[in-house]
């Protein structure tokens, strides 16, 4: 990947992240925004994967002051940088906090061999 690509990727990959961290999903049309971030936020998370480069945008984003970029980061980073990873997740876990019941249901998934972050997003 090329450092122009890179970035493009890296920005979009943010930039829908950050997105998703201001919508409340109290109703259907927000689902429906949601989603189509998510969808987004995925075309530049499979395209970064795919290079050590790429892989290391999205785990510097574990520590993003945002708590919805940091989560997504270090929910992808399990397949690549396990112990970084897990360790942000069972933190977060273990707070109590906003994100400790999606923290645990990642860390779940990922134990039991279900998580998968290699998805195709719907068309839109």
């Amino acid at each position: 990947m090329n450092p122009d690509d890179l970035s493009k990727w890296t920005d979009a990959y943010l930039v829908e992240l950050v997105a998703m961290d201001s919508i409340s999903l109290a109703s259907d049309a927000r689902a429906r925004r949601w989603n189509t971030h998510v969808d987004r936020m995925q075309r530049a998370q499979l395209e970064l994967r795919k290079t050590a480069d790429g892989r290391a945008a999205i785990r510097t984003m574990m520590s993003h002051p945002v708590p919805t970029v940091a989560r997504w980061s270090a929910s992808h980073c399990l397949f690549w940088a396990e112990s970084e990873a897990r360790a942000y997740l069972q933190a977060l876990a273990s707070s109590g906090g906003v994100g400790s019941f999606e923290a645990k249901m990642v860390l779940r998934e990922f134990n039991a061999g279900r998580l998968r972050m290699g998805w195709e997003p719907k068309s839109r």
